[in-house]
């Protein structure tokens, strides 16, 4: 019988190893605690869309100085960025820099040509925001754009705004949080931004974590839900954890 195409165990297994090398491994496993820089933009008009970056949103004319702009939290596999960010930080390590497009199945979908309405004018007399190409507009609970306006007409848009656009995305990983204190201040800084995190006492005792809230967010909108949410992603995303205490401390004033 010819010996040909027949491996010894010690060349069997040889090749599975190489084999095994040369399919991709994750760098970043899913439920990383990362956080990331990233800017994302239109390909095919170079209009930048969201950005992590100060700098870069003042030099586009999109700075909105109600936002803070720094590294975000990334949860992977938590759906925190889009999917196809959170595919590609799957295969970075830490420090690296990366810039991938995203098509449009991938981000937004692709436009519906159902969801562009044409509507008579008139529908629009009690209406506050001005009739011009480009406004965005609610009608009947529903945000559109408007297309065109002509003839006693008025085309508008459904779509969301980037249906159908291919994105450019370049994305720098900044940290890889391992200390389990971290990653609950990261969790309330996510859903509490304006407040110091500093502010804000933890006391980490598996499995239980007890959190006092400073009293200047005592007054923030939707508190209450905001930490419920807190809470859920804790026990979620940090091993050990069965109850989250969240304790809002009032002090007599003298």
């Amino acid at each position: 019988m010819s010996s040909e195409g027949l491996e010894t165990p010690k060349e069997k297994e040889g090749a599975d190893e190489k084999q095994a090398s040369e399919v991709p491994k994750s760098a970043l496993p899913l439920g990383s605690f990362l956080l990331v820089d990233y800017t994302i933009k239109i390909k095919e008009t170079g209009e930048l869309v969201d950005t992590t970056s100060e700098e870069d949103a003042r030099e586009a004319g999109i700075y909105d100085a109600s936002r803070l702009y720094e590294p975000r939290l990334a949860i992977l596999g938590k759906g925190m960025l889009l999917k196809a960010i959170e595919d590609e930080l799957l295969t970075m390590s830490v420090g690296e820099s990366k810039t991938f497009e995203i098509s449009p199945e991938k981000a937004f979908g692709q436009r519906d040509p159902t969801k562009v309405k044409v509507y008579p004018i008139r529908k629009f007399k009690d209406i506050e925001t001005p009739l011009v190409v480009g406004a965005r507009i609610n009608i009947d609970g529903k945000e559109g754009i408007i297309r065109s306006i002509g003839s006693g007409r008025v085309q508008v848009d459904f779509n969301p705004y980037l249906a159908g656009k291919t994105l450019v995305c370049n994305v720098i990983v900044r940290k890889l949080i391992t200390d389990d204190k971290e990653k609950v201040q990261q969790i309330i800084h996510n859903r509490l931004p304006d407040v110091d995190i500093q502010k804000f006492a933890i006391e980490l005792a598996p499995p239980e974590v007890t959190i006092t809230i400073p009293e200047e967010a005592y007054l923030l909108p939707n508190l209450q839900i905001v930490k419920r949410l807190i809470a859920k992603e804790i026990q979620e995303n940090i091993q050990g954890i069965e109850r989250v205490k969240i304790i809002e401390l009032y002090t007599r004033q003298t």
